[in-house]
């Protein structure tokens, strides 16, 4: 489809975003015009787009999956408007969907230990050992580490150089285990060779990545959820409980906004809280309020 063709070459070209989501939007738009049975953007009217969402709510998809698409159309109808393929934008004022607010899963620090303990005991050990301690030491993201080249590791200064979402760059340090994996791997390499590599010789697969996180987390005892993202989420806590500055935290992770890393606060406030009702003689058992009522 022509209209959807030119709005995603805009976001690659003018907005520099990454071709992860570059394809998210080329898949959610489609399915959106498809579900329609229009390629005609000037047809689309105001309760269609509400149809559509509605249908994927009926259909049993997640709040957070919904508002992304709508937030794919909203976009593409947004930059519609401004090349006149619209007469009015019919996405314009459209609210998504609101969020449960979910808390990120994390490792314990005992379990981050263990999973870099038995990433250290597999075939590939030099590799998987660099994965876990690198996702967790630097909390980088999986398209992050994926990308990463030989010329962007500075064992000398203890950094990385890290190319995250929307190609911006920030140096990130490493920790001592970190370093002493990567320059198990970085070593000889020419600077713009991957630094991981499959066990077929190319670039590390994402699929291969996240069996690697899942095989140590579960090897070291993690019941919960097991996936690169875990390691970085399990990066944040470990640090602002540790008394990390929310700021600085923030300009470690790459986020844009610091509201996003906000949502780590309350991850390590519910586990003071938590420590508090068990170990204060006058402040309830957990699960109790010292004002006698119930708990949540």
């Amino acid at each position: 489809m022509e209209a959807v063709d030119r709005f995603l070459t805009h976001l690659r070209v003018r907005r520099n975003l990454s071709a992860n989501t570059a394809q998210a939007y080329d898949r959610d738009l489609r399915q959106f015009f498809s579900f329609l049975k229009t390629g005609d953007p000037g047809s689309v009217r105001r309760d269609d787009i509400r149809q559509f969402l509605g249908g994927l709510l009926q259909q049993g998809l997640d709040k957070r999956s919904a508002a992304r698409k709508l937030s794919a159309v909203k976009a593409f109808f947004k930059h519609a408007a401004r090349e006149g393929l619209v007469a009015a934008n019919p996405a314009a004022g459209l609210r998504s969907p609101r969020l449960d607010k979910k808390l990120p899963s994390f490792l314990s620090e005992a379990e981050a230990g263990g999973a870099a303990a038995a990433a250290a005991g597999t075939r590939h050990a030099a590799r998987d050992r660099a994965v876990i301690e690198l996702l967790y030491g630097s909390g980088l993201r999986s398209s992050e580490l994926l990308g990463l080249r030989a010329g962007d590791v500075d064992l000398a200064g203890g950094t990385v150089k890290v190319t995250g979402k929307g190609g911006k760059q920030r140096i990130v340090p490493l920790t001592r285990p970190a370093a002493a994996a990567l320059r198990c791997l970085a070593g000889g390499r020419a600077p713009d060779q991957a630094v991981f590599l499959g066990s077929q010789g190319g670039p590390l697969a994402r699929r291969q990545l996240q069996r690697i996180v899942k095989l140590a987390i579960r090897a070291a005892g993690g019941r919960g959820k097991a996936s690169p993202h875990v390691l970085r989420h399990t990066f944040a806590t470990h640090l602002l409980e540790r008394g990390a500055d929310l700021k600085a935290v923030k300009e470690l992770l790459g986020h844009a906004s610091l509201s996003t890393t906000q949502i780590y606060t309350h991850v390590t406030v519910d586990r003071l809280k938590r420590v508090y009702r068990q170990a204060h003689p006058r402040a309830g058992r957990d699960g109790e309020r010292p004002d006698g009522a119930a708990g949540d």
